[in-house]
């Protein structure tokens, strides 16, 4: 029996009707109904119900609809299959700088282990708002952001990651004091930070803001778009800047540079990854997800099934 017969009972037993569902499929209705008769012979029993104002499904009908389903669906699949083979995934990832730096390139080792002949990738850095801008336009299928504002999309499906947080660092030949570091101490000295749009430069503004303080007491701002170039500059004493503690961890830790706590600042933002809620059923997106959580040391979102989705 042909699917277009089987598509045809689902769309009469979906409207109810052999006239809708003639409309739905741009067929006359004449075509309809012969086309329900020859399933009814075919199988031997009546499969819709006539009686009544609107169609329904017999009980044999409801067999062969739960049947149906479950053939359209395999057919479906088949064909999306053999569209796909020889041809690569298309995956377009935006990020933040921080996340980058320090986190993509283990992403990416766990993604591309086995997958390397299957997808091809475009990976944009950007703040969080243009990566947020890019998400909504299509730009991007998926996005990993620091940000300090929430987000509320209904179009997007967020996953939290852990947070990130930041840091007030200075070289020590600032000689700025590691312990009881006061805003005067700091302001002395010139804020290197990144252009608007960057959730540390939001978070350092409204910690400044919360104490009666800008930007602008500071000796002088300047502004880096090259988080490399900021922690370069910061260890060769250019001044203070306000910046992921992943990206200098190592430095801390070695004493290449100093810390400095100020009562009252906020040094915290959050770090999520959103995508649209279409692509949470393709193989390939939710393995790159699953990396990502991998690599923060988070358990799979997604529950175990019995096969790949969209592979």
């Amino acid at each position: 029996m042909e699917t277009q017969y089987l598509r045809t009972l689902m769309m009469v037993l979906k409207t109810g009707s052999f006239s809708r569902a003639a409309e739905k499929l741009c067929l006359s209705q004449s075509t309809v109904s012969q086309r329900i008769k020859l399933l009814e012979d075919h199988y031997g029993c009546q499969l819709v119900d006539r009686s009544g104002s609107v169609l329904r499904a017999t009980p044999p009908g409801e067999k062969v609809l739960e049947k149906t389903n479950l053939i359209l669906t395999a057919e479906q699949e088949i064909e999306n299959e053999m569209k796909n083979i020889g041809r690569k995934i298309q995956l377009s990832v935006g990020f933040t700088p921080t996340f980058g730096i320090v986190y993509l390139p283990k992403v990416l080792k766990l993604f591309m282990k086995e997958k390397s002949e299957e997808v091809s990738l475009e990976l944009i850095a950007q703040q969080s708002e243009q990566s947020i801008k890019g998400l909504a336009d299509k730009h991007f299928d998926l996005i990993v952001i620091e940000h300090c504002d929430e987000l509320i999309s209904e179009e997007a499906a967020y996953f939290r990651l852990p947070p990130d947080d930041l840091v007030l660092v200075s070289s020590p030949s600032l000689k700025i004091p590691s312990e009881g570091a006061t805003l005067k101490n700091l302001f002395k000295y010139r804020l290197i930070t990144h252009r608007e749009g960057c959730s540390s430069r939001c978070l350092l503004k409204k910690n400044l803001c919360h104490l009666g303080f800008s930007m602008d007491n500071f000796k002088g701002v300047d502004i880096y778009d090259d988080l490399p170039l900021t922690i370069q500059s910061i260890l060769q004493g250019q001044g203070v800047a306000f910046v992921s503690r992943d990206l200098v961890d190592d430095h801390l830790r070695r004493g290449e540079i100093r810390e400095h706590v100020i009562p009252g600042f906020s040094y915290t933002r959050s770090r999520t990854l959103a995508t649209d809620h279409k692509w949470l059923e393709n193989y390939y997106f939710k393995n790159f997800i699953e990396s990502v959580h991998s690599v923060f040391s988070l358990p799979s979102p997604f529950k175990p099934s019995g096969h790949n989705a969209d592979r």
